[in-house]
């Protein structure tokens, strides 16, 4: 059963695909909104992406996979050919009684299916619409097709990632899809906002390139001046120690940073003062910055020998900002989280092979209204309830949609993702090699069914 949330009421049509638009509706979502989400039988690319359960898709691989189940959650699913025309006309009844329509369709893509904006205003005049696309509807290269990878190029963030002295490097695989779907978050609320206050509906274009550019605007504002910012991998442009260091073990670092000569100090009293710290190439915040290269190997050679933990927490104690570089597996141990209840413990009834899995949280607490993870949609699930209930359709005319092949519960081809072609997949042996992790999944499997039952 879903919690009440700060958005009980609140219903919204979503014809989303791959991970900005569902990342953005998600929270909505986890604050008690009513997302459907509006699925094909025909495009399955979400639901195939996986990771599944020991790298292999299951007979219900469409419900199965990882990837969907933290975009997709707490929403419900509909899956109903809209491009048909009793799909879109089943589609104009339910935008009627809903709040908010969204799409992260081409643009023109919603105007030819006839639910466009416009369209939609017409029969709810208050409709909250929020098209999320690469470019905009305006502009030369509204029509043009993108990836997070390929908007974080042309928003500048690669042009300003890279090594020292190095090429340009793509920052993230999905950096534009998280910041977009944020910002989708915050502009929904705000027509919401809008609409309780005034009862008006509101048009949103959101631009993935425009959120690119908005991450980059320091630099906007250097380059009207000729402030250079060169690529400086792990560096910083003033700051010195400021870098990556390796630690004791394989593939184990940690991250420093060090700020003015008082911050210096301390680094160096963390270090028992070795006598290359008190050189005079160091003794300035200038002069440890032009002699950066020198001063991160030297660190270098001393951090090497010391675990990464121990030493984050010895240079914390001396006021020095220090990192450990966390692995995911590192992550889900991480007591520090484990104790926040950052984490969810979700087993999906509509995949039980799956089993239970840990789950990333939200990164806030609310004190009155706890946010967690309670339904993972199997594809169609919902498509009853929100026809009856949403749409106002009775049996016989639901049932005439399902013999027509308008709405489905299982996809038209359901032939499986090939194992191996769904992302990185390593098997269930692979990862039973790390014992530690195991472990530490287990006791958290343990802990979170302990604090259930005791609620219960």
């Amino acid at each position: 059963m879903a919690p009440e949330g700060v958005l009980n009421g609140v219903q919204v049509l979503s014809l989303e695909q791959v991970h900005v638009l569902p990342w953005g509706t998600a929270f909505l979502a986890d604050f008690g909104a009513q997302v459907i989400r509006v699925e094909s039988a025909d495009h399955m690319n979400d639901r195939r992406s996986g990771p599944f359960p020991d790298g292999v898709p299951g007979e219900t691989w469409w419900n199965e996979g990882g990837t969907f189940a933290y975009w997709g959650r707490n929403k419900q699913s509909l899956c109903i050919q809209v491009a048909e025309p009793m799909g879109k006309e089943v589609f104009l009844k339910l935008a009627a009684n809903i709040d908010i329509v969204t799409d992260n369709f081409r643009p023109g893509t919603m105007r030819r299916y006839g639910l466009d904006h416009d369209s939609l205003a017409a029969i709810k005049p208050d409709m909250i619409t929020l098209s999320c696309t690469a470019y905009g509807h305006t502009g030369p290269w509204h029509a043009y097709g993108a990836r997070a990878r390929t908007v974080d190029a042309v928003c500048g963030l690669s042009s300003l990632t890279g090594y020292e002295g190095g090429e340009s490097i793509r920052a993230s695989s999905n950096y534009m899809d998280h910041s977009s779907g944020l910002n989708v978050a915050y502009a929904l609320l705000m027509a919401l906002y809008r609409k309780r206050r005034t009862g008006e509906g509101m048009r949103i274009d959101l631009s993935m390139y425009e959120t690119g550019v908005s991450c980059i605007a320091p630099a906007i504002l250097e380059a009207q001046r000729d402030v250079p910012r060169p690529r400086m991998g792990t560096a910083h442009l003033r700051k010195a120690p400021h870098h990556i260091y390796p630690c004791r073990g394989e593939d184990r670092w940690i991250t420093i940073s060090v700020d003015g000569d008082e911050g210096w100090q301390r680094m160096c009293k963390a270090m028992d003062n070795p006598p290359w710290a008190l050189e005079a190439r160091f003794a300035t915040a200038l002069d440890r910055w032009h002699n950066r290269h020198d001063l991160d190997q030297l660190l270098s050679e001393w951090t090497a020998a010391q675990d990464d933990h121990d030493l984050m927490q010895h240079l914390q104690a001396h006021g020095i900002a220090a990192g450990v570089v966390m692995t995911a597996k590192d992550l889900v141990a991480d007591p520090h989280l484990r104790e926040r209840g950052y984490f969810d413990l979700f087993d999906n009834e509509n995949a039980p092979a799956v089993g239970p899995r840990v789950y990333a949280g939200r990164p806030f607490r609310c004190s009155e209204m706890p946010v967690s993870m309670f339904l993972v949609s199997a594809l169609g699930q919902h498509n009853v309830d929100v026809l009856r209930e949403v749409g106002g359709l009775r049996d016989p005319e639901i049932q005439q949609l399902l013999e027509a092949g308008i709405i489905h519960v299982k996809p038209r081809n359901p032939n499986p993702p090939v194992p191996g072609a769904t992302g990185n997949q390593s098997s269930e042996r692979e990862r039973n090699k790390d014992a530690n992790y195991q472990e530490a999944v287990r006791q958290f499997v343990e802990s979170q069914s302990h604090q259930t039952a005791r609620r219960a």
